[in-house]
């Protein structure tokens, strides 16, 4: 898609937007009304989860819109993307843990108190089982927003703009498509403050944005990632439906936004990745371009 001309990727971005939320407001909405007495259907919320899948299955549709058959190929080889040098493999895997583990810290530095989580009370050959099971599951679902997030809305919006502005604008988009889980039934997301929610999520779309274009749109990266992330995050359990205590949220959100500031000191505004080498890298001694 770089090859498409400004307006045409504002369109093509617009497009997506739109039938992302209207897809997933399509499944959210009798779930909420369901739950609320609004209607006199029971409709489980469960079925919520399947909203989970509106950015992968609105990309792969505008994909194969534009190319056919082969836009299938377009819209999945992101997800195979691997070839990104074992420094940011370290990134990628790793980026997660020192996050929540700072998260961690800085909760407890400032005089909060953990309660212990349900996923860290698992023990026995069960438990042991079931977080690489649970880490499967999450990569999956990962997969569901990141082929439509990362995979075709961000590279239209660097079309236009800079990493800075895209990553803003696509956590505006990523945000507005969480805010009715607010009032799903039993999701653990009902318990953020809003306002901090909005923030924190828009603080790690430049996250993404960053490790994406460092691995040369990688969606496979990304949804490691995230997938890592909503696995381990639960055994921190820093959660302010966990903790009941406001300071959890401002302290996810913190970490996050600080995390979104370095990464605009040391990188800037316009791609998030630094100057590339040139070096002989194949046997048949042609040049090609690496990662700093």
């Amino acid at each position: 898609m770089s090859d498409l001309s400004e307006p045409d990727a504002l369109v093509r971005a617009g497009w997506f937007v739109g039938l992302t939320l209207v897809l997933s407001l399509a499944i959210y909405i009798p779930v909420i009304a369901s739950a609320h007495g609004w209607i006199g259907v029971a409709v489980p919320p469960g079925l919520s989860a399947l909203a989970i899948f509106t950015p992968a299955v609105v990309a792969i549709v505008l994909h194969v819109y534009d190319n056919g058959i082969g836009g299938l190929r377009t819209a999945f080889r992101p997800l195979i993307t691997w070839r990104f040098g074992l420094r940011w493999w370290t990134v990628v895997l790793g980026l997660a843990p020192v996050m929540l583990g700072l998260k961690h810290a800085a909760y407890l530095s400032l005089g909060g108190a953990l309660k212990p989580a349900p996923a860290a009370q698992l023990d026995g050959p069960l438990g042991l089982a079931i977080v690489p099971i649970a880490l499967l599951v999450t990569l999956f679902l990962s997969m569901g927003e990141e082929l439509g997030w990362r995979g075709y809305l961000l590279p239209l919006l660097q079309t236009r703009f800079g990493a800075a502005i895209a990553s803003f604008v696509l956590g505006v988009c990523w945000f507005a498509w969480h805010i009715p889980l607010q009032f799903v039934p039993g999701d653990a997301n009902s318990g953020f403050p809003l306002p901090l929610w909005g923030l924190s999520i828009v603080a790690t779309a430049f996250v993404y944005t960053w490790l994406f274009n460092n691995t040369g749109g990688s969606v496979l990266a990304v949804t490691l990632f995230h997938g890592l992330f909503n696995t381990l995050g639960p055994f921190i359990a820093l959660h302010p439906s966990v903790t009941g205590n406001p300071l959890s949220a401002y302290v996810l959100a913190g970490v996050n936004v600080t995390f979104a500031v370095i990464i605009l000191a040391l990188y800037g505004t316009a791609s998030f990745t630094r100057p590339q080498k040139t070096g002989v890298t194949s046997a048949g001694g042609s040049n090609r371009t690496c990662r700093s």
